[in-house]
C-alpha cells in the first residue's frame, strides 16, 4: 500500500475513533478487503464487523484523513525505506497475521522476507549480567548462522546484545515501542540504522508516537507474534520481559527459559510447568526446539 495514500491515511484515522481494541480493526479490514473500504460509501455486511465498519465510516473525517496524509508524506520523505503494511497486505508477516491480537497495520523500515517466518525472539533485562549477555550473544549468533531470523526489542542489555550478534551472520528484526520516526531520526541510535539496512525495524504505532510504559508492553506482543519461539534469557517476575512470554503463550507459541540465569527464581520454576514453557540450558537444546517448532508450524 502506498504509504501516503488516502487509504493509508484513513487507516490511521480509523484508530482515533475505534470504540475498543485495535484488533477489532484487523477483523474489519480482513472482512471488507482492506483499508480502502474505510473510505467507501457502499453497503456493509449485516454482521458485527459490518456494524463497526459503518461506525468507522461515520467517524472518519476528511480533516483527519488529510492530517494523516501529511504525516505519512513527511515520514516517506524522512525515511524513504518506510512502508505501511495493513493486515491484508501480502507482505504482512505471516507469523504475525496468525497471532492472537494481530495489529491492523505495522510500519516497517527495511525488508520483511518470507524466510522471517523461521524466527526466534531473544529477550531479557536491560540491566543484564555478563552471563546473560554472553548467552544472548551465543544463541543469537548460532540462530543467525543457521538461517533463523532474530527478533528482539532494541532495548539496552540482552536485546541489543542479541541484535548485534545476529548482525554478524544473518537477519534481525527490531520491534520498537514508539513511532518508527522516533527511533530512526535519533543520530545516536546507530544499531537501529544497521538493523534497518540488514533486516527491519517494526512499529505498530503511528508516526510521532512517543514511547510509554504501556507501549512497551504492547510492543512485546509484536515481538512474540513475529516469532516461532521466544527465549527469555534474564528477567524478573514482574518485568516487561515476562509479559513477552505471556503474550507468546496466548499466541500458542513455545516459550523457553534460560536455566543458568532463571532456574533459581521461583516464578520461573512455576512458569516452566506450563505445557508450552520449557527450561533450557544449552545453545544446542534451543536450536533443536526451534527447528522442531518451525517444522511443525510450516504451512
Amino acid at each position: 500500500m502506498d504509504i501516503s495514500s488516502s487509504a493509508a491515511a484513513a487507516l490511521l484515522a480509523a484508530t482515533e475513533v475505534l470504540p475498543a481494541d485495535w484488533r477489532d480493526l484487523s477483523s474489519v479490514l480482513e472482512q471488507s478487503g482492506g483499508p480502502a473500504a474505510l473510505l467507501g460509501s457502499g453497503p456493509v455486511p449485516t454482521s458485527r464487523d459490518g456494524a463497526l465498519l459503518a461506525f468507522l465510516r461515520r467517524g472518519i473525517t476528511a480533516e483527519r484523513v488529510a492530517y494523516w496524509k501529511r504525516c505519512l508524506s513527511l515520514l516517506a520523505e524522512e525515511l524513504p525505506s518506510a512502508r505501511l503494511l495493513s493486515v491484508t497486505d501480502p507482505d504482512y508477516p505471516s507469523n504475525l497475521r496468525s497471532a492472537y491480537g494481530r495489529p491492523p497495520f505495522i510500519f516497517v523500515a527495511g525488508s520483511i522476507l518470507t524466510t522471517d517466518r523461521q524466527s526466534i525472539a531473544v529477550v531479557g533485562s536491560r540491566n543484564a549480567s555478563e552471563q546473560g549477555m554472553a548467552a544472548a550473544r551465543a544463541i543469537a549468533e548460532t540462530a543467525a548462522q543457521q538461517g533463523f531470523t532474530l527478533i528482539s526489542g532494541l532495548a539496552d542489555g540482552i536485546d541489543s546484545a542479541a541484535h548485534e550478534a545476529a548482525l554478524g551472520y544473518g537477519r534481525t528484526i527490531a520491534v520498537v515501542g514508539s513511532g518508527l520516526d522516533n527511533y530512526l531520526r535519533n543520530a545516536r541510535n546507530l544499531l537501529a540504522k544497521k538493523i534497518s539496512a540488514q533486516g527491519a525495524i517494526v512499529s505498530q504505532f503511528r508516526p510521532g508516537s512517543p514511547a510509554t510504559a504501556s507501549s512497551y508492553v504492547a510492543r512485546n506482543a509484536i515481538i512474540s507474534g513475529l516469532s516461532t519461539v521466544s527465549l527469555l534469557v534474564e528477567a524478573t517476575e514482574r518485568s516487561g520481559t515476562r509479559s513477552e512470554a505471556d503474550h507468546a503463550i496466548q499466541q500458542d507459541r513455545t516459550v523457553l527459559l534460560w536455566e543458568p540465569t532463571l532456574g533459581g527464581q521461583e516464578w520461573a520454576r512455576r512458569y516452566s510447568l506450563h505445557p508450552r514453557v520449557r527450561m533450557v540450558s544449552s545453545v544446542d537444546e534451543v536450536m533443536a526446539i526451534l527447528a522442531r517448532a518451525v517444522e511443525e508450524a510450516a504451512p
